[in-house]
């Protein structure tokens, strides 16, 4: 049998020992192998034991044999002696391999099977100082894949056998062929009588189960050159398909397992001494399509990051233009290869999903990883064959089960690291998240606050109105307040006069002070809103800017979760410390509390800071046909969402009875809800486009007020209501960023004032009628005519907005 490297890479008598989860004696040999800067002082500092293992395990020992003659000097005296005899063995071996090649090559001939070459020796002298330096345990060669049965009838014939019922569902060759004479283990690495194997291959790359899909390798085959060493000639891949193949057997191997950090060696080995080489990188450019390019790419930033080799220009800027994914990943998990051959990882998923570009193909993958199965047929398999394949199966799925945990928590660091949102970003997110969870609990309980003191819905629908036309008084003027204050002074304004007026709204109980201080508090939570956008784009970076509007967004949502229950609770939890007060005084103490929340926002905003812009001399708002029929869209669209959200806490409490409790969970409910839909949203819009995904949640949304209209059961309206809502928003971060792609960034202040001016005056309209509605026609009549404005604006975007929604503004802003 032959010698049997695991999947850790020892030899049958090491499995199992407890290795080190971080080789940090792996790092110091890669440091003294650098191209430039080699680092040899670690080399001096690592035990006896650490070199036994650099000496013993097949996946490093192969670095060996380079380190002795980049830096014998620096290796203890014993070591030295031990990669000689490493040498002398290889040396040896390789005389063995040209041997059984010969016998092979003579064979598929024979049986007229035209064959190449691949890896091993094909590979000098460009990737290595010489065989005798290059490990070699098996002969690759390729096959057309109509050929590649008659090549294995012809090796059995020479008495070589398979094995392994399974196979291997990402090798790109068939099971591996080898003699039975009956091998023994010998403790020696490098024994040249370990007996040869051979992989047909069939195919250069299995795109089908990477999902990646270069373009132009059947080419390889097309582009063969004939080679010679040592008195034998062969066919071997030329010379620029060499060294994709190489970069593209590394990948897989990190996808897939069977990784050795040796075959990176030799791709910098050729990347360092080819950096001057233009001739061959013109011929690369010219024979290799963009895809392939860019896998190469990633294999050399690898090479790159661990053996600092020299690259050409031309390499360096496909290394700049990789996905940040990819990036990110060789940043952060660049030795995780390394370790997976101690201790097994999945952190190359992360590589992988990084390097595709489709949706489907990502969820693919992740799926094959989460749940690998063979992908060879079983129908030819015999009884004996599914029992193995069983056992095998159960060892392996608790093998995936073992690490999914980890590869969870990997991923998500994984993608944190993406998008390395810093500091300043979470000042201001503790500053938001303090102003929305206040305001979430003030207006959750100010309607059933006035109730308690009497109102009817028809004064709500005036005060909502009238803190609608605070919103429109505050948008607008918010754009030169920053701009003359800063950013940072009037967000700290605003803060301090929303807390200010909302606590007064809790004290003021007449209706001429409730509804000027809601359209004062309006206002400033309004100019707020304004200054957000530009706030969290100064806080965030062009990369991981959309992560920072959409965690905004969402988290905004989802902090209504927390608020609606605390809401729903907060009255009772002051009432077992006042139990005789009375309910309108118990929300009265809540809404104070809910003020005192906002206030705390004060203080990470003073630990703002943001870059001073010179102010221009002239105000710009965009002016465009586009613009205009966006805003007509927008102002219907927005007499929807103003018409029953701002009463949902009446509809539950004067239609349904519903408890205040129950009305508590129903908002929590749907603001999760929310959350997950805007959420989903970019695989939505993505799928779909903008216009496409905006006007389909909007007929949406009709479904679901129709179906609010005719519940019969509170339990129904409930449930209604919550896929109500997340609809609802859902549309909300494509309308946004709709709108922020077809103005220019000049203009895009500008366009945020405009939007808030349109949706709050939208909103007012919708409240005031709404609310007289409600009180004259009941909730189902005013819920339908609801869904009849959906229609319309569903309409009034894909007419007027659909039509241009990809194209980009040039028109140029005019001045107010």
């Amino acid at each position: 049998m032959a010698l049997e490297h695991s999947a850790n890479g020892l030899p049958p008598e090491r499995k199992g020992e407890s290795m080190p989860s971080a080789p940090v004696h792996v790092k110091a040999v890669l440091g003294a192998l650098n191209f430039c800067g080699a680092r040899r002082e670690a080399l001096r500092t690592l035990t006896d034991d650490e070199w036994k293992d650099i000496l013993f395990r097949w996946a490093w020992v192969r670095l060996a044999l380079p380190l002795k003659q980049v830096c014998g000097d620096d290796l203890p005296g014993w070591v030295r002696d031990q990669i000689d005899e490493h040498i002398a063995d290889n040396t040896e071996r390789f005389e063995r391999i040209k041997r059984d090649y010969v016998e092979v090559a003579g064979a598929l001939r024979d049986a007229s099977v035209d064959h190449l070459v691949l890896k091993g020796f094909a590979q000098w002298p460009e990737y290595m100082q010489g065989p005798h330096l290059r490990a070699q345990t098996d002969i690759d060669v390729y096959c057309p894949p109509e050929s590649v049965f008659r090549g294995r009838e012809a090796l059995s014939a020479c008495g070589y056998r398979w094995s392994d019922p399974f196979g291997a569902r990402i090798l790109d060759h068939l099971p591996a062929l080898e003699k039975q004479n009956h091998y023994q283990w010998r403790g020696k690495t490098f024994d040249p009588d370990l007996p040869s194997t051979v992989d047909l291959h069939f195919r250069f790359w299995n795109d089908v189960e990477t999902r990646l899909r270069p373009v132009g390798l059947e080419q390889f085959w097309l582009r063969r050159v004939e080679r010679r060493l040592d008195g034998f000639t062969y066919a071997a891949l030329d010379e620029v398909d060499c060294l994709a193949y190489a970069a593209l057997h590394v990948l897989r191997s990190i996808f897939y397992g069977g990784f050795q950090v040796y075959n990176v060696y030799e791709i910098a080995w050729f990347l360092h001494t080819n950096a001057d080489n233009e001739a061959f990188w013109g011929k690369r450019r010219e024979l290799h399509h963009e895809s392939l390019r860019s896998l190469e790419a990633a294999c050399f930033r690898l090479a790159k990051e661990w053996f600092d080799c020299r690259l050409p220009d031309e390499v360096e800027k496909e290394i700049e233009s990789l996905p940040t994914g990819v990036q990110h990943w060789v940043h952060k998990y660049r030795d995780s290869a390394l370790a997976a051959l101690v201790r097994p990882n999945k952190d190359a998923l992360w590589l992988h999903l990084s390097l595709l570009e489709s949706s489907s193909d990502k969820r693919s993958i992740l799926w094959k990883w989460l749940l690998p199965l063979p992908a060879e047929s079983i129908r030819r398999w015999t009884p004996r064959t599914y029992a193995k394949f069983f056992v095998h199966a159960a060892s392996r799925g608790f093998y995936h089960l073992r690490l999914l945990p980890k590869m969870l928590w990997e991923g998500f660091r994984w993608w944190w690291s993406t998008n390395d949102l810093g500091k300043p970003f979470w000042i201001f997110f503790a500053a938001f998240s303090c102003f929305d969870i206040g305001l979430y609990i003030f207006f959750f309980l100010y309607n059933l606050y006035l109730l308690d003191r009497g109102y009817t819905e028809r004064f709500l629908g005036q005060a909502t109105s009238a803190n609608a036309l605070g919103g429109i008084a505050g948008a607008l003027p918010a754009g030169i307040l920053a701009q003359r204050f800063g950013l940072r002074r009037t967000m700290l304004i605003c803060l301090v006069l929303v807390t200010l007026f909302s606590a007064l709204l809790a004290v003021l109980v007449s209706p001429v002070p409730q509804l000027c201080l809601a359209f004062l508090a309006s206002a400033a939570s309004t100019a707020w809103s304004v200054c957000t956008l530009p706030a969290v784009a100064q806080v965030t970076t062009e990369q991981n800017r959309p992560l920072g509007f959409s965690l905004m967004m969402s988290s905004g949502i989802g902090l209504g979760v927390v608020a609606g229950l605390v809401g729903g609770s907060l009255p009772g939890w002051l009432a077992r410390i006042q139990p005789s007060a009375s309910p309108g005084n118990l929300k009265e103490g809540a809404l104070i509390i809910a003020c005192g929340i906002v206030a705390l926002g004060l203080w990470p905003a003073t630990h703002l800071r943001f870059v001073s812009e010179p102010a221009p001399e002239k105000k710009y708002y965009p002016r465009s046909p586009f613009v205009y029929r966006f805003l007509i869209a927008m102002a219907v669209w927005s007499l929807v969402t103003g018409a029953f959200s701002p009463f949902f806490n009446a509809y539950f409490s004067e239609y349904w009875h519903m408890p205040l409790r129950q009305i508590g969970v129903v908002s929590s409910a749907s603001q999760l809800g929310t959350v997950v839909a805007m959420l989903a949203a970019p695989f939505i819009f993505r799928r779909l486009g903008l216009v496409a995904g905006i006007v389909y949640s909007q007929i949406a949304t009709v479904l679901l007020l129709v179906g609010l209209a005719r519940t019969s059961a509170k339990s129904e309206a409930a449930v209604v209501y919550v896929v109500f809502s997340a609809v609802l928003w859902m549309s909300e971060p494509g309308i946004f960023s709709l709108l922020m792609d077809r103005v220019s960034p000049s203009e895009r202040s500008g366009a945020s004032a405009l939007i808030l001016f349109v949706m709050s005056l939208g909103n007012a309209i919708a409240a005031v009628l709404a609310g007289a509605s409600f009180a004259r026609y009941g909730y189902p009549a005013v819920l339908g005519a609801t869904a009849v404005m959906s229609v319309v604006a569903a309409f009034l975007f894909r007419l007027l907005v659909g039509g241009e929604a990809g194209q980009v503004s040039g028109e140029t802003s005019v001045t107010k």
